[in-house]
Parts: C-alpha cells; sequence; structure tokens
C-alpha cells in the first residue's frame, strides 16, 4: 500500500484528519491539502512521516454493517439500540470537532511565538543587536493602548538532595520547640513538605519557609540549605492576549476552555 492510501486509510479509521494530524506533526489543513492534492509543501517529508507512523501497523478495517464496541468486538449495527448509535454519534462529532479546535489552537501559538521573535529581531536590528532566541518576559501594548501582548517565561524549579538536609535541620528544630508553642508555624511547616499524589514536593510553600521571620541558628541554616537545594530543570513558555475594557482594566482573551463563561 503506498503511503497516500495509508494516510487515506489513517483518516477513515480515526475518524478525522485532526487526529491524524495531531500524530504526524502536521496541521489538519496541511493533511486536507494533500488529501486533494494541492499540498505546497514537501510531500517527501510528510511521505515519510506517513510511513514512519501508520506504515508499520496493520489497520484493520471495520467491515459494512459492523462497529466496534468498547472490548474490541465487532458488532451488527441492527443489534444496537437506537440511543447508543446517537450517543456514539454525537460523542464522536464533539471529540472530532475539539480536537480540530485543539489543532487550531496550536497552531496559532507556534505561530505566535514565531511571530513574536520576528518582531522583536526586527525591533532589536534598530539598535544593531541580535537577540538569538527567548530571553524572558515580554510585554507589548497596541499604539492605542487597547490590546496587550504577553510573553512570560517561567523557570521550572526543583529540589536536590540537599532538600533532604534542610528537612532534618528544620525537624530538629520543631523537636526542640514544645508542642504548645509556634503551633501554627509547625502546621506551615509540616504542609511544606507534604507531596502530592505524584510524589512531588510544592515548590512554592518549600521556598515559603524562607519569609518566615525565625531567628533560630538551626532554622537559618536549613533556610541556607534550601537554597543551596534548588536547581533550575527547565522553563514554560506563556503567551496572553489582553483587551481593555470599559473600565480601563485589561482583560485576558480567554482561550482556556473551562474559563468561558
Amino acid at each position: 500500500m503506498d503511503w497516500i492510501s495509508l494516510l487515506r486509510r489513517a483518516v477513515q479509521i480515526e475518524g478525522s484528519q485532526a487526529s491524524v494530524a495531531g500524530k504526524l506533526g502536521y496541521s489538519p489543513a496541511a493533511i486536507s491539502q494533500v488529501l486533494n492534492n494541492n499540498y505546497s509543501g514537501s510531500l517527501e517529508a510528510i511521505s515519510e512521516k506517513v510511513l514512519t507512523v501508520y506504515g508499520g501497523k496493520t489497520m484493520q478495517a471495520i467491515p459494512d454493517g459492523y462497529m466496534r464496541n468498547a472490548v474490541g468486538h465487532l458488532v451488527p449495527i441492527e443489534s444496537i439500540k437506537e440511543i447508543d448509535l446517537a450517543r456514539d454519534e454525537f460523542v464522536k462529532e464533539v471529540v472530532h470537532k475539539a480536537k480540530d479546535l485543539a489543532a487550531t489552537v496550536t497552531t496559532f501559538k507556534k505561530q505566535l511565538a514565531t511571530d513574536l521573535e520576528a518582531f522583536l529581531d526586527l525591533s532589536a536590528e534598530k539598535y544593531g543587536v541580535t537577540l538569538g532566541g527567548v530571553k524572558g518576559n515580554i510585554n507589548l501594548v497596541s499604539f492605542d493602548g487597547r490590546y496587550k501582548v504577553l510573553r512570560d517565561v517561567s523557570e521550572r524549579l526543583d529540589f536536590d538532595e540537599r532538600l533532604q538536609a534542610a528537612k532534618a535541620l528544620i525537624d530538629e528544630c520543631l523537636r526542640e520547640w514544645t508542642k504548645d508553642s509556634g503551633s501554627e508555624v509547625r502546621t506551615l511547616i509540616e504542609a511544606a513538605f507534604q507531596v502530592d499524589k505524584k510524589g512531588k514536593i510544592n515548590t512554592k510553600r518549600i521556598l515559603g519557609l524562607r519569609k518566615l521571620d525565625i531567628k533560630h541558628p538551626t532554622w537559618i541554616k536549613a533556610m541556607e540549605a534550601i537554597g543551596d537545594a534548588i536547581t533550575v530543570t527547565g522553563s514554560c513558555t506563556y503567551y496572553r492576549v489582553y483587551e481593555r475594557d470599559e473600565k480601563g482594566e485589561y482583560r485576558q482573551v480567554n482561550l482556556d476552555f473551562s474559563g468561558i463563561a
């Protein structure tokens, strides 16, 4: 089977071009153009991707008149209740639309990152400077002040083994304090070292301990150990778009599905 036939079969089995596009690393529009024979990009590159992702799979088409159930069995459509068929159609329609929308948002974010870097380079050229890559937070405002685009680069922090030394020093402090004194601080400290379901420590809570005004020498040494234990493991880049409302306050253009009323 040639690669274009594999691509068509993949779309048929997975139910949407968006799903296939996501696995191939292309936009749904690009997949549509390929299938309609009007793609202007490199067909060699996309064909290699199709063969890599789908060439080694045995994709069995579902026979006419059947549907596959949740455990993989083929079930005659005539034996499936109408409400089950209606539910199946509704759920798949919603999922396909959501995947298309997700692909659109992903494409928008990638394009925004590229366009923003291009603008920053253009701005820097005025001063004979080459920036070269993402450097930090950026705040761009339209000439009339109505719109604003933000790039927020946040570092991912973690702790190395020295955090255990800090915990031992803090435990030493807690043993010296009586149960009745500093109960609120004790609760705060114990909560800071609790882990979540994935076994991860809350970084903000740990760093929050350094803000406590405690002069005990062992405590001070523990806070130094926490500072030494901090390691930067990476960074996350966020893009936010704002519009000023009639009250003069900036309101974020919400791209979070759960945040839309």
